[in-house]
């Protein structure tokens, strides 16, 4: 023991004399002080103290040699190198480093000058959230600690990448001109915040839309150029969903189809690229158009006629109807009979005064729905009837003349100069007997009478005074009672103001006495008759006379009649609206052995009359034939 402390002694003294001798007062003065001994300072630092995964980070350890002389060891530097990182790389300058694993380990040789300076840079791309620590442990000769844990130590703070997702969204997939369309444009963060700057590209409809407005939220746009719109969402887009929106409202002004396309910049994506287009079909405004109009099936008439109204409403637009419409029909305040209302599509109100109101119930269709009233009535009085319908909100009348209707009223029309007999009205025709549309009935119970008539011819007039009194058919609704007083396809005696003038064959002439036929019960020369009960017997032609039946009406619109007669059936129909030119309605070869619709040896002659007589007028069949008598068992007349 005490050789050891002997040699440690000789060990020290050398270096402690001059120390004792400074502190004695004693010593050389002037000897030389030895050099200080190395001494190194160690820094490490970061490149940043936050980062993406992705991102590259650098570290940066530096060893200074603060003393005054160079370093005579060699001296170790221990870095712990972060896990999270690939593709590690290390250049160091004044040193040699190992592989970089979980720890760099890096050797300074000895000779490292006073204020020299030995650098280690490793770097790593990262592959993770997390946190990046390193510290740096320096060791070896002349090597001390770190003045402070800062000074050898950094963290490094990593955000998991961001992931904005792009989509584009319009709130109607189909709307009508005129109609709002706002599109929707959303970035959405599902990652880490955005680090730089996004830039979004929206193509707007080159056309078919008004003025736009544009409300972004989290980001700023550019005013619009030509149909293109830029916007940018700036760096800090946050994590977890973190949004940005900008939503573009406009109007539709054109029938066709918008499209919307958003492109996202670098740094967010569509999902696919539906998502980031919207289309809008635009269809035309479905605008009702309800227009009324007034209608009445004469202008002139007479006492007696019947007067049929007719309103109605029509939407030609391209949507039905969104309300109910009302009409308002003011009648004519006297002149007319009772009233029937007849609505077809509305319903009606009782007629109050002269007002009938009407409603037209919601969804009249588009393009050419219909509705109807039929407001029948009889003239009963000469003079104007005035008809006007008002529609309420919802319909229009194009012109005030279609919804007013105007019929002028006579006393009665007007015979034909010099004609025979009395004008059978057209009031007793349509109101008086009974039937059906278009039917015939039988001829019954005709009766004789001989009258001077105007042109002193022989003619049937009113009811007989001797034998029984004749029956016509009118044209009626099929199965409605004719005036409330017949049944429906019964037979009613004529009145006086009915009759038929006739002429007898030979020399005879229209106005010269006849002995024309009218029997009860007259035989028939072949055929089978329909009806047992009465007809006309007309006689055949001599010479350039043949017999002839006429009628003075005060208009004809259709004709029938069926006969039956032996040998041929020819005959001729005429009409003359003056009593003296005679036009030519049908005449058939007097030698016609078949009829038109033959049965049973019977001839039905139907539908004759091709087009309207609207003035008084005479009807006249003629037996064409030779050789047999006509037998008319029916007869229809329509004024």
């Amino acid at each position: 023991m005490t050789r050891l402390i002997r040699g440690a002694t000789r060990a020290l003294l050398p270096a402690l004399m001059p120390v004792l001798l400074a502190a004695c007062g004693g010593g050389d003065a002037s000897a030389p002080t030895p050099p200080a001994a190395p001494t190194f300072n160690v820094n490490e630092t970061v490149s940043t103290s936050t980062a993406t995964v992705g991102d590259r980070v650098t570290w940066t350890v530096v060893a200074t040699n603060s003393g005054s002389a160079a370093t005579n060891a060699t001296a170790t530097l221990l870095v712990n190198v972060p896990s999270a990182l690939t593709g590690l790389s290390v250049a160091a300058t004044g040193a040699s480093c190992g592989p970089a694993v979980s720890t760099l380990t890096c050797t300074i040789p000895a000779g490292l000058a006073a204020a020299g300076t030995a650098t280690v840079i490793f770097s790593g791309t990262t592959n993770a959230p997390g946190t990046l620590a390193s510290d740096v442990q320096p060791s070896g000769a002349g090597a001390q600690s770190c003045s402070s844990a800062a000074d050898c130590s950094t963290s490094t703070t990593v955000n998991a990448a961001a992931v904005v997702t792009v989509a584009a969204g319009v709130d109607h997939a189909a709307v009508s001109t005129g109609g709002s369309v706002n599109w929707t444009i959303t970035a959405t963060n599902t990652g880490g915040p955005s680090t730089s700057a996004i830039t979004l590209t929206d193509t707007l409809p080159a056309n078919g839309i008004g003025s736009v407005t544009v409300t972004p939220t989290g980001a700023s746009c550019n005013p619009i150029s030509g149909n293109t719109l830029t916007c940018t969402i700036p760096p800090g887009l946050a994590a977890t969903n973190g949004t940005a929106t900008i939503t573009i409202g406009t109007t539709a002004t054109a029938v066709g189809s918008l499209v919307n396309t958003v492109a996202p910049g670098s740094g967010a994506s569509c999902a696919s690229s539906a998502t980031c287009t919207t289309t809008t079909t635009v269809a035309a405004v479905l605008v009702p158009n309800v227009t009324v109009t007034a209608g009445v099936n004469k202008t002139t008439g007479f006492i007696g006629d019947t007067i049929n109204w007719t309103l109605t409403a029509t939407n030609s637009g391209t949507g039905a109807s969104a309300a109910p419409i009302t009409l308002t029909d003011t009648l004519p305040s006297s002149g007319i009979g009772s009233v029937t209302v007849t609505p077809t599509g509305a319903t009606c109100n009782p007629v109050s005064g002269q007002t009938l109101t009407c409603t037209i119930p919601t969804g009249l269709a588009a393009s050419g729905g219909t509705a109807s009233v039929l407001v029948s009535t009889t003239a009963s009085a000469s003079g104007s009837l005035v008809n006007t319908v008002a529609p309420g909100t919802g319909a229009s009348c194009t012109s005030s003349a279609n919804c007013t209707t105007t019929t002028t009223i006579a006393s009665a029309p007007t015979q034909i100069a010099n004609s025979c007999g009395v004008m059978i009205s057209a009031a007793t025709l349509n109101s008086t007997f009974g039937g059906t549309s278009g039917s015939m009935v039988a001829l019954t119970s005709l009766g004789t009478t001989s009258v001077a008539g105007p042109n002193t011819s022989s003619y049937l007039v009113g009811l007989a005074s001797t034998g029984d009194s004749a029956v016509l058919e009118s044209w009626l609704t099929p199965g409605t009672p004719a005036g409330g007083s017949a049944a429906a396809n019964s037979t009613v005696a004529a009145t006086g103001t009915q009759f038929i003038c006739a002429s007898q064959n030979g020399t005879s002439t229209t106005g010269a006495s006849s002995q024309t036929k009218y029997t009860a019960d007259l035989p028939i020369t072949s055929g089978t008759a329909t009806s047992a009960g009465g007809n006309i017997q007309v006689s055949k032609q001599v010479g350039s006379n043949g017999g002839f039946v006429m009628f003075n009406l005060p208009s004809l619109s259709n004709f029938s009649f069926e006969f039956v007669r032996g040998g041929s059936n020819g005959y001729a129909l005429d009409y003359s609206t003056n009593g003296t030119t005679w036009q030519n309605i049908v005449t058939t070869s007097s030698s016609r052995a078949t009829c038109t619709t033959p049965a049973a040896g019977v001839c039905d002659e139907t539908n004759l009359v091709p087009s309207a007589i609207n003035v008084p007028v005479l009807l006249r069949i003629t037996n064409i034939n030779t050789g047999g008598t006509m037998v008319i068992q029916k007869i229809m007349i329509k004024p």
